[in-house]
C-alpha cells in the first residue's frame, strides 16, 4: 500500500476544491481550469506541515517562498520529511529526507505564462489522482501557457531521469527519457468547458533532445507513425460544468485503445474519473464531494521498460498507478470559521502494477503462450480498503482527518486483514 501516500506533495499546491468553489459561486469556468501551479500568489512565505499516520507514518515540513516583481517572479520550496522512506525523496541523510521540490522562475501577464525550473504539477480537473499528471514527484521542466476568454493552450516539456542498465544489442547501456505534453481547453459558454490533452514519453540510447517535443501544435501520435519510432502516447479528454451550486467533472484517459482486433489480444488500457462538488446541499452552509475513478490493469505500462509512465519509480499520473478503483464521499458543514464533517472512501486494488512486465513478445507470432490473459481490471487477489473518518477544518490554516481503515486481503494476500489508523493533519500558514 505504499502508493497510497505518493500523491501528498499535492498539499503544497492550491486545493482544487477552493478553485471549484470560485467556479460555483460565480457560475463561470475560468481558463485554464485544470492546470496547477499558475503562480498566482506574490511575495509570500507559505509554511506547510503535514503529518500522516496510516500504512506509512511520517511528518513533512515545507516553506514555500514566493516573490514577484512586475511580470517576473519565482518560487522556491525546500522540503524535509521524517519517516516514510518509500516515496519521494527516498534518500536519507541524518534521519531526514530532503530536497528542493520547487524552484521555478516565470514570466506572466494577462494572457501568457512562461515558466521553467523544477516543480510539481497537477494537470486535470480532479480533486486528486489526475490520470494525466499528478504531483507525486517534481519535474525539471519548461512550460508555456496561453489563455484567452474562450481558449487555453498549455505546452510542457520535461527531462526525465535516465533508465540505467538496459540490455541493448548484447551490452548494457543507459536510455535517455523525455516527457512532452500539450493541452487545449475550450470554453463553449460561461458554465461549460472541455479539454483534449496528449502526452508522449520518448526514450532511446544517446537520444539527445527530441526536437519534435518543441512543436506545440502537432499530434504526437502522427509524429510516432511517420518516424516509425516507438514511444508511449496517452490521450485524455475531460470536461467541467457548473450549474445551480454544483460543479461536475468527467475525465476519460486512454493509454492504448484497440481500434481493431489485436493478434496478441491486447486489451484497452483506459481510466475513468468523475466527480461532483456541491454547496448548500443537502442543507444550507454545507458542502458535498463525491468522486469515483478507476484505471485498468495495464494502464501506464509499456513493453519497453523505459517507457513506463514512471519517474524514479514513482507514478507520473494517478498515485495508485493501475488496476484499481476508488470511491470517495465527503460531507462538510460550516460553523463560523470551522467546518465539521465526515469522509467515507472505498478502494479496491488488483495485483497489476506499472512495473509488471508485459506477458507478450510482439516480435514473435501470437500464440496461446504469447498473448494477454486474465482479467483486465482488478486482476488476481484484490485488496479492499474501507476508510471512515471525521474531518475538522479551521479556515485554510488547519485540516484534521481522523478515522480507521479496514483492509481485506491486505497487500493482495488472500485472507489477510488489517485495521489501521487513517490520520492526516495539515497545517498551512502564510507570512
Amino acid at each position: 500500500m505504499i502508493l497510497l501516500l505518493l500523491g501528498y506533495l499535492s498539499v503544497l499546491l492550491p486545493e482544487p476544491s477552493l478553485r471549484n468553489e470560485k467556479f460555483i459561486d460565480s457560475g463561470e469556468i475560468s481558463l485554464p481550469y485544470g492546470i496547477s501551479p499558475l503562480f498566482e500568489d506574490t511575495n509570500k512565505i507559505n509554511i506547510s506541515v503535514y503529518s500522516v499516520a496510516d500504512t506509512i507514518n511520517y511528518v513533512h515540513f515545507c516553506p514555500t517562498i514566493k516573490y514577484r516583481s512586475g511580470k517576473w517572479g519565482g518560487e522556491v520550496a525546500p522540503y524535509g520529511r521524517w519517516g516514510g522512506d518509500n516515496f519521494y525523496p527516498s534518500r536519507e541523510k541524518f534521519g531526514i529526507y530532503s530536497d528542493f521540490i520547487r524552484g521555478s522562475m516565470y514570466y506572466k501577464n494577462d494572457n501568457i505564462l512562461f515558466s521553467l525550473g523544477k516543480d510539481i504539477f497537477s494537470i486535470g480537473p480532479a480533486f486528486e489522482n489526475n490520470p494525466l499528471l499528478s504531483p507525486n514527484i517534481p519535474l525539471n521542466y519548461l512550460n508555456f501557457n496561453f489563455k484567452s476568454s474562450g481558449f487555453s493552450f498549455t505546452h510542457l516539456i520535461s527531462r526525465l531521469s535516465d533508465y540505467e542498465g538496459v540490455e541493448y544489442a548484447g551490452y548494457l547501456t543507459n536510455v535517455n527519457r523525455y516527457l512532452g505534453m500539450h493541452r487545449l481547453e475550450f470554453k463553449l459558454c460561461d458554465w461549460f468547458a472541455f479539454s483534449f490533452s496528449e502526452v508522449m514519453l520518448i526514450g532511446g540510447e544517446s537520444l539527445g533532445f527530441p526536437f519534435e517535443l518543441l512543436v506545440p501544435f502537432t499530434i504526437y501520435f502522427v509524429e510516432q507513425h511517420n518516424r516509425a519510432q516507438n514511444t508511449n502516447i496517452f490521450w485524455n479528454f475531460d470536461l467541467v460544468a457548473t450549474r445551480n451550486n454544483f460543479l461536475f467533472y468527467f475525465d476519460f484517459f486512454m493509454d492504448d485503445f484497440q481500434y481493431e482486433e489485436d493478434p496478441w489480444k491486447e486489451p484497452n488500457h483506459i481510466g475513468l474519473y468523475s466527480g461532483i462538488q456541491g454547496e448548500n446541499f443537502p442543507w444550507d452552509d454545507s458542502e458535498i464531494f463525491i468522486s469515483y475513478n478507476l484505471m485498468t490493469r495495464w494502464a501506464y505500462d509499456n513493453i519497453l521498460v523505459w517507457q513506463r509512465y514512471l519517474e524514479r519509480g514513482m507514478p507520473l499520473g494517478s498515485m495508485f498507478g493501475c488496476d484499481y478503483d476508488k470511491f470517495v464521499l465527503k460531507y462538510l458543514h460550516l460553523l463560523g470559521d470551522f467546518k465539521l464533517g465526515s469522509m467515507t472512501s472505498f478502494t479496491r486494488r488488483g495485483e497489476g502494477r506499472i512495473s509488471t512486465p508485459w506477458p507478450v513478445n510482439t516480435r514473435e507470432e501470437a500464440s496461446p503462450d504469447n498473448e494477454f490473459t486474465g482479467a483486465n481490471f482488478l486482476y488476481g487477489t484484490v485488496e479492499r480498503r474501507l476508510t471512515l473518518a471525521a474531518i475538522l477544518k479551521y479556515k485554510t490554516f488547519l485540516e484534521l482527518t481522523a478515522g480507521l481503515s479496514h483492509f481485506a486481503n491486505y497487500e493482495n494476500e488472500e485472507g489477510t486483514t488489517r485495521i489501521l489508523p487513517a490520520i492526516e493533519l495539515k497545517l498551512k500558514y502564510s507570512l
